[in-house]
């Protein structure tokens, strides 16, 4: 069965005619269920930030058989990545970029502090980085063409999740200098930090809302970032990746 999280209501509104069960999870979290190109799939929309993102998919990952879960929202895009609102990014890595220490000499992540955010059972630790399952060549392929189709340009590079968003270009900067990151969010590494606890294959997709600059609203469209992450899914699972999660 096929997860698909997202923060808002706004970033499922194009999901949620398709599916038609609903029923509510322990913490009164509501989720929909149904079947989208043949695939089982429940939807669940988390909350925004951090702690509803790991509550939420801890919660339904104890109560269902999940076999794959999917992160899609909006994002805003630093500006070396060559992505504009209203384009298509897909996660390679979510990383923790403020989980750490600012100091005078620049920002200790968790490893330079040796602090580890998750240990596992046999003495591995990780850190402010954790995987995401690899987009095949094939889903690869579909969402290059999914993006020709729509005149929008697809990114695929890590993903960048912070408790404070970056209203400032100069901070930006540095998040996108430090990680390599291509966007950034507030509940995707959350959400594959208790996929890996749980050892489920976690994916993200998110729209372009905005550009991570000195703040101005008025370049925004969160509804078409919202809409353009949810066509890609649909376009995916008509093609047939529903399959890999079944």
């Amino acid at each position: 069965m096929l997860a698909i999280i997202t923060p808002t209501g706004l970033e499922a509104a194009e999901l949620l005619p398709l599916l038609t069960e609903k029923r509510a999870l322990p913490g009164n979290y509501s989720l929909t269920r149904g079947q989208i190109g043949g695939c089982p799939i429940v939807l669940l929309t988390c909350g925004i930030g951090k702690t509803n993102a790991a509550a939420a998919s801890a919660t339904l990952l104890q109560q269902l058989p999940i076999s794959r879960v999917v992160m899609l929202g909006c994002g805003g895009a630093y500006l070396g990545s060559d992505l504009r609102v209203g384009d298509l990014a897909v996660a390679t890595a979510e990383i923790h970029g403020d989980e750490g220490c600012e100091t005078r000499d620049g920002f200790l992540d968790m490893e330079a502090l040796q602090l580890p955010v998750r240990k596992g059972l046999g003495g591995t630790c990780d850190y402010n980085r954790f995987p995401v399952a690899p987009t095949s060549p094939e889903c690869r392929a579909l969402l290059q063409r999914f993006g020709v189709n729509c005149g929008v340009r697809v990114g695929f590079g890590p993903f960048v999740t912070v408790s404070r968003c970056s209203g400032l270009t100069s901070l930006g900067a540095e998040l996108e200098q430090r990680t390599g990151g291509i966007c950034e969010n507030m509940e995707g590494a959350a959400v594959a930090q208790i996929c890996v606890r749980f050892d489920i294959p976690f994916h993200e997709i998110r729209g372009i809302s905005n550009l991570v600059e000195d703040r101005n609203t008025r370049r925004w469209d969160i509804p078409v970032a919202a809409r353009i992450a949810q066509q890609a899914l649909l376009d995916l699972l008509a093609s047939g990746f529903g399959e890999e999660a079944t």
